[in-house]
């Protein structure tokens, strides 16, 4: 029986079990089929930030589950001795060079450094890629990380633990799903991006998030998207959709 006390106690109880094999599979008729991420995590927090606890809520992270395989747990280790700047450039090839482990090891050195400027590359990368859940999966990844840092302080030894799982989720991810980026100078290559790969969520965090995020962060080679479509948020996951709900 699956229970939720805190966020913090789901994460350590699960931990290792949050991510999928493959993010992208090649069908028979040899067409690439984009898998959609795991969002235990993101549903999981979602469960515990509202008061009346939410059945369906469960039931989607139970089938959740069933998409998702165990790793083997492996410590992150830091790299302490590694300069400021050159961990941050470091940390940013590793991402153009679909390098998960060096990744995952610079990410979480460079986020106990430099939690905000973690967070400016991964908001730098998701905003010119063609994949829209990268967006969303930074948006909630900071989420969570106020989360932990609310239920357990901000000292590294008692967030340790919970926040290596939350930036493997995304870093994973980051290096495992589809590799596109957005041409803000050709009119067609956003139209398409519009047309056939945003959807409701995205344009709703999008949209009401943007100009925050940009005054926050350093973002660079960017240009914001007038959206004019309308995207039904009833086309999205059931997953997406209780996203969806709650922002």
């Amino acid at each position: 029986m699956l229970e939720i006390k805190s966020f913090s106690q789901f994460i350590l109880e699960h931990k290792n079990h949050f991510e999928k094999r493959k993010y992208f599979v090649l069908d028979k008729n040899f067409k690439i089929i984009r898998k959609e991420p795991s969002f235990l995590l993101e549903l999981a927090y979602i469960y515990c930030e509202n008061e009346k606890k939410n059945e369906k809520v469960l039931e989607n992270i139970r089938s959740e589950f069933e998409k998702t395989f165990m790793e083997k747990g492996k410590n992150v280790k830091r790299l302490s001795k590694v300069e400021i700047r050159k961990l941050e450039d470091s940390f940013v090839r590793s991402l153009f060079n679909r390098e998960s482990i060096h990744a995952l090891k610079l990410g979480n050195e460079l986020f106990y450094k430099n939690k905000k400027k973690f967070f400016e590359i991964l908001y730098n990368f998701s905003l010119i890629s063609a994949d829209e859940n990268k967006f969303i999966k930074t948006f909630f990844a900071e989420k969570m990380v106020e989360k932990i840092v609310l239920e357990n302080g901000e000292k590294y030894s008692n967030v340790r633990f919970y926040v290596e799982e939350i930036l493997k989720n995304i870093l994973n991810y980051f290096t495992k799903s589809k590799f596109c980026f957005l041409d803000f100078e050709c009119e067609k290559n956003i139209k398409y991006f519009l047309e056939n790969e945003v959807d409701a969520l995205y344009k709703k965090i999008y949209v009401e998030n943007f100009d925050k995020i940009v005054e926050k962060y350093n973002i660079q080679n960017v240009k914001k998207i007038n959206f004019e479509k309308d995207y039904s948020s009833k086309k999205l996951s059931e997953s997406k959709k209780i996203l969806y709900n709650f922002i």
